[in-house]
């Protein structure tokens, strides 16, 4: 059978023209920490603890630093949460509340981590393998649920939140599909897993966050596939499966008429003044970027400091339903560090596009996948300000990418082991 670029693993570690860092220290957290990704918070905040003591116990720092000095991602990171913490100096957010907020984006942090310090591909692909164990393990959990086998008192531990949920396992359910196109016997039980998971996601789960990422992730697959003609056929995949999806699926239909009433009611509010959107999604979001367009403009070039948007939100518009969150990560960015923190979260996403150029084809496919996958759930939440969905981008980033350190400098120092995949 054809092995898989990401589940297969040449025997070969990367090498470093200095010590590497213990790969039986970072390369087992790492797996932990990735196999976390799809379940409740708690576990992967453990996961997440143990990691970073791993990879601080590992040492090997000056080839960490060689492979950071090798990633414009790990780059781009740093000085994306650089700037997160140079905005806690200034602004008007009270000091536990920019710190609060800062931590939150500390888990950046992760990309230059994995990227440092995994260079052993067969802890990466083995990583990568307990991912789509741990999405596997949380779908089932997920129809165990709904099919009412899990006892009331533990039914809503077990699963993440549903936005979350969703966001994750859509690009799990792609990743499946992805693997499916690949030569192998295992080819019918890929797709069965990624039907299982759309399922899931599009049935079972009531997110529309997922709903959306699902439809993207068709339309990329199909360009992966196809080019320009997959991005035509994925649409058309992705507009007949929302039909069947908004007809034949109560728990979906139920949610897009709640979101189209939303909208309704919010422009009754908007254009008589009475009423209130507390309890509408979709208005409310409209009505958070509207008002963040209005912060953002007080301040556009470095924003309003870390933390600031429950004091900036409540002075710009005191009357209507306050928040610490504009449910889009563009927007939350440019409002706390303005267009200069706007640019680097763009170039972070730009120099992963292009570092991920240099991996084999299915792993540069799977790196895509994930800037699609949070690239467009940013519009609709602040996804790399929330703890799972941040946690799942950096760590899947990193662990991805790493495998483009080590092509790199097999590229420019020596030939490629045997069965390595070839540098882009």
């Amino acid at each position: 059978m054809a092995q898989l670029e990401p589940l297969s693993a040449d025997a070969s570690p990367d090498a470093c023209s200095a010590r590497p860092p213990r790969q039986n220290l970072v390369g087992p957290a790492f797996v932990l920490l990735a196999f976390t990704l799809s379940l409740p918070t708690a576990t992967g905040s453990i996961a997440s603890v143990l990691a970073l003591l791993a990879w601080v116990a590992a040492g090997g720092w000056r080839c960490q630093w060689q492979r950071w000095r090798a990633s414009p991602s790990a780059m781009w990171a740093i000085a994306l949460m650089a700037m997160f913490l140079l905005a806690t100096a200034y602004g008007e957010a009270p000091r536990a509340d920019a710190w609060g907020v800062m931590g939150k984006y500390a888990k950046l942090l992760f990309l230059p981590v994995i990227l440092m310090s995994l260079s052993d591909p067969r802890w990466r692909a083995r990583a990568l393998r307990a991912f789509l164990a741990g999405a596997v393990l949380a779908s089932l959990l997920s129809y165990a649920r709904f099919f009412g086998l899990v006892p009331a008192r533990l039914a809503q531990g077990i699963v993440q939140g549903h936005i979350h949920f969703g966001t994750i396992e859509a690009f799990a359910a792609y990743a499946f599909a992805r693997m499916a196109f690949e030569a192998g016997r295992r080819r019918w039980l890929y797709a069965l897993a990624a039907a299982l998971l759309c399922v899931d996601v599009i049935y079972v789960g009531i997110a529309r966050t997922g709903y959306v990422a699902v439809l993207a992730l068709i339309v990329l697959l199909g360009a992966q596939r196809l080019g320009a003609k997959g991005v035509l056929a994925g649409a058309g995949t992705a507009l007949l499966l929302a039909a069947i999806a908004f007809t034949a699926f109560p728990v979906a239909r139920m949610r897009m008429e709640e979101g189209l009433q939303n909208l309704r009611q919010y422009e009754r509010v908007e254009s008589t003044h009475e009423g209130s959107l507390r309890e509408n999604s979709w208005g409310l979001r409209l009505q958070f970027w509207h008002n963040t367009l209005r912060i953002i403009a007080r301040h556009p070039i470095v924003g309003n400091g870390t933390g600031s948007m429950v004091v900036e939100y409540a002075r710009i518009a005191p009357h209507e339903v306050d928040t610490s969150n504009p449910h889009n990560e563009f927007l939350n960015t440019t409002e706390q560090t303005g267009l200069i923190g706007l640019f680097l979260l763009l170039g972070l996403a730009a120099a992963a596009w292009r570092d991920a150029l240099r991996l084999g084809v299915l792993d540069r496919d799977f790196a895509h996948g994930v800037l699609v996958t949070i690239g467009v759930g940013s519009l609709f939440n602040s996804l790399l300000m929330d703890v799972n969905e941040g946690r799942f981008f950096v760590v899947m980033l990193g662990l991805l990418l790493s495998a483009g350190l080590r092509a790199r400098r097999e590229t420019s120092g020596r030939a490629p082991a045997a069965g390595a995949a070839p540098a882009a």
